[in-house]
């Protein structure tokens, strides 16, 4: 079971996801996923799905229209299969 962090910096036609996991509550290391935003993405979902824990997704969002910490759950973001949904979800 991983536990998932996500830094989302841009702006919300030009932005850029950093995944992040960790096996504990200390070391988050990058995933390592290469590709488009959306490829990037897909990958994470598959991760997220395959080792994700109960526990929600801590994502720190650094928009030009804002700055929020915000966690979502994981059954939330697994019902949303476009990054830019994922993206305007964030935005709410």
């Amino acid at each position: 079971m991983k536990l998932f962090k996500l830094n989302v910096n841009g702006s919300s036609d030009n932005f850029n996801i950093k995944y992040t996991a960790a096996s504990n509550f200390i070391t988050y290391e990058d995933c390592g996923f290469n590709g488009s935003e959306q490829e990037k993405y897909n990958l994470f979902l598959k991760e997220l799905e395959k080792n994700g824990g109960p526990q929600p997704v801590n994502i720190k969002v650094k928009l030009n229209t804002q700055t929020v910490d915000r966690a979502l759950s994981k059954n939330e973001i697994l019902s949303i299969k476009d990054v830019n949904e994922f993206i305007k979800r964030l935005s709410r």
